[in-house]
């Protein structure tokens, strides 16, 4: 599929929060790398002096060996007042496609939003490997205003990464996304343990991947709606999160993690109203004597 070159507009900028699921798929892939490497198994040895044989990629695969199987976009843009919105949560899953017609769909996505920065959690360690690793094995074209994605990560690349933005570079030890979000007091991995994907994968089970890939979109929007507010302090960040969790919620209602994000909007709104409630003696005392 070839991709004509389209203009990009820069203002206001445009995001694209992308966060995928993967897993070993090609075991004919995995067979030609033996033969390459001219392995014969022997039963219950390491192929390897010093091997683990989780650690050993002859008798077990790689990433590059590794298919996709959910990916899930939230494209966003700056708002007029401050902060960010969302203008489109699209997901393309097994359950209805390929590999071929998720990565046409991306691409197809990329296309149209040719000026869009990427964010992503550990994307240039993960995700943006798997994408050029696919647009490779299934001989697609990536859109041109997107042809750096070739190239891999370097700091003139549109993509923050916020796993390398929070560790300052991994100069601070590597963390989970799930701490952040427990820091941030932001909701996360609501359907399933992010060591149950893998599982869920084999299992075909791709309802629930897809919901746990799209709360991996949602959470990585809302951290970013954070690390924005560094430098945009237009508009409070409760009502950037509380935007883009209604905005999640209207486009998304059935799904499974809709309850957990209502009952978090919620909570934020009660906490905002006793917030308030406290300042009123402070601000405005008279209105508690006219009670």
């Amino acid at each position: 599929m070839k991709y004509t070159n389209t203009p990009i507009d820069q203002k206001p900028r445009k995001y694209i929060v992308l966060d995928l699921e993967s897993a070993v798929l090609d075991d004919v892939g995995h067979r030609r790398y033996q033969v390459m490497e001219r392995w014969r198994p022997q039963r219950g040895q390491p192929s390897r002096r010093n091997y683990k044989r989780s650690e050993d990629p002859l008798q077990t695969p790689r990433w590059p060996f590794q298919s996709i199987v959910t990916i899930s976009a939230m494209v966003m843009i700056e708002h007029p007042d401050g902060g960010i919105g969302m203008t489109s949560f699209e997901t393309w899953s097994a359950a209805v496609f390929d590999e071929l017609g998720m990565m046409q769909g991306l691409l197809d996505l990329l296309c149209q939003n040719p000026g869009a920065e990427i964010i992503s959690w550990g994307g240039a360690m993960h995700d943006l490997c798997m994408i050029r690793m696919a647009v490779m094995r299934l001989g697609l074209t990536l859109p041109t205003a997107w042809r750096w994605l070739a190239f891999g990560y370097s700091r003139d690349a549109r993509h923050l990464d916020l796993q390398q933005v929070v560790t300052g570079g991994f100069k601070m030890k590597p963390i989970h996304q799930a701490e952040v979000l427990a820091a941030l007091n932001l909701p996360g991995k609501i359907t399933a343990a992010p060591f149950a994907i893998a599982r869920l994968i084999y299992a075909r089970n791709w309802k629930a991947v897809r919901e746990a890939c799209e709360c991996d979109v949602i959470s990585t929007a809302l951290m970013f709606a954070h690390w924005r507010q560094m430098h945009d302090g237009r508009t409070e960040i409760g009502v950037v999160v509380d935007r883009i969790l209604r905005d999640v919620i209207e486009r998304h209602p059935a799904a499974g993690y809709v309850p957990a994000l209502r009952h978090h909007r919620q909570s934020l709104f009660e906490e905002q109203q006793a917030q308030a409630a406290s300042r009123i003696p402070a601000l405005a005392p008279w209105l508690g004597e006219a009670a």
